[in-house]
């Protein structure tokens, strides 16, 4: 049971989410004493006679996918199907894996990239790769690939097999042309992941609304588009507790992306790693014996030096990145907010200036003991007897 929270002071005006957007809005909100355990979060509303609330929920692009919509139950379920066929158009087309996708093409046959959305959804990761000097890098997949994630065992693999795979690691090897993406060197491959499921919230929402629908939440793997309102109020939108059961902050929202990374969903525990830098390994990526990997999930009956290591790897690097175990972006497109997401997450509080900077977004991150740092938009929706301590960065610093 949530504890009554501390109320915090009201954001200043400077760090609205509004600034710069012309339909989004952000209520923070303190509603934690009654909060259930929940991501998302009924409103409470009346709705007009004649509307209803009709939900969906299907298992595709790796995930569940949740669609709910309000209005006349006819046009509703005809909306809803329809974005149901175009999030399946789009986790065939993004999908590496899937080999009859442009994607799979072009990592493993060098075809280049002409269909225009790929080309158009892979230059807009290109350009969050520039403005985060490269901490966002979708030709990261490699490394995922050498660490594992991709299948069901994933374990620390050698120094020299990581050093081996950052050669193949660079946004700057793909040559982005109007219309068409080749690369600059034939072993380097992409995964869109890391972005394609903004680009599906917001294909979703697109297709709601020309379908006549103009209030529907749509929850893509826990990444989240709130639509319009919901009867006359926004839609509550929970952030998890990366650490326990419930959520660490309700915030309300209207025509906004709620797009969160985690170390809580894809992650092992393993030995540190100055503790086997120096071991004897293989040099081709994949076929390192030497791999060390403890229980994967259970953190009860590992040594008690253990790291748990997440599927956010640093490019920079090529181990997964530490520090922070929660990082959640709001803004109005979704796509970009998956990006900044994933910025956040490998760069921590230091990234805070850059969104800051850019604008038009609002950021909590939660570091590895639970201390949560925020802009001024989502302070007062945080409970903060979960979290130990917040602070607020001042702006410009």
């Amino acid at each position: 049971m949530m504890k009554a929270p501390v109320r915090l002071p009201a954001a200043p005006r400077r760090w609205s989410i509004a600034r710069g957007l012309h339909d989004g809005l952000l209520v923070p909100v303190g509603l934690f004493a009654a909060a259930a355990a929940v991501v998302l979060l009924a409103a409470g509303c009346r709705r007009p006679e004649g509307v209803t609330l009709r939900k969906q929920t299907r298992l595709m692009m790796d995930t569940y996918v949740t669609i709910e919509a309000a209005g006349p139950v006819q046009t509703t379920d005809k909306a809803i199907e329809a974005a149901f066929e175009r999030l399946e158009e789009i986790s065939h087309k993004f999908n590496f894996l899937d080999s009859t996708s442009p994607v799979h093409a072009f990592n493993f046959d060098n075809v280049p990239l002409t269909d225009s959305e790929v080309v158009e959804v892979v230059r807009a990761a290109v350009a969050v790769s520039e403005v985060s000097g490269g901490a966002f890098d979708i030709t990261v997949r490699p490394l995922v690939e050498l660490w594992g994630f991709y299948g069901d065992h994933p374990a620390v693999p050698s120094q020299r097999a990581i050093d081996s795979c950052l050669k193949m690691v660079g946004y700057k090897n793909l040559l982005v042309e109007p219309g068409r993406v080749t690369k600059l060197r034939p072993d380097v491959t992409i995964d869109l992941g890391g972005i394609a499921k903004g680009y599906g919230l917001g294909e979703a929402a697109r297709v709601l609304r020309a379908h006549g629908v103009d209030s529907a939440l749509i929850d893509l793997g826990g990444d989240i588009y709130a639509m319009g309102k919901k009867g006359n109020k926004n839609w509550k939108v929970g952030i998890r507790n990366p650490r326990g059961d419930g959520v660490v902050g309700i915030a309300a929202v209207s025509n906004l992306a709620v797009v969160t990374s985690g170390d809580y969903e894809r992650y092992f525990f393993g030995p540190p790693r100055d503790t086997i830098r120096n071991r004897r390994t293989g040099t081709v990526p994949g076929t390192e014996s030497a791999a060390i990997r403890y229980s994967p999930r259970d953190s009860g009956h590992v040594p008690a030096d253990s790291v748990r290591y997440c599927h956010i790897i640093d490019p920079a690097t090529g181990w997964p990145a530490r520090g922070m175990i929660s990082t959640t972006i709001v803004m109005r497109d979704p796509l970009t907010a998956q990006g900044w997401s994933k910025i956040l997450f490998l760069r921590g509080t230091a990234a805070l200036p850059l969104v800051e900077k850019t604008g038009g977004m609002e950021a909590l991150l939660i570091d590895d003991s639970m201390k949560a740092f925020c802009t001024p938009g989502l302070a007062s929706a945080l409970d903060s007897t979960l979290l130990n301590g917040i602070t607020i960065p001042r702006a410009g610093k």
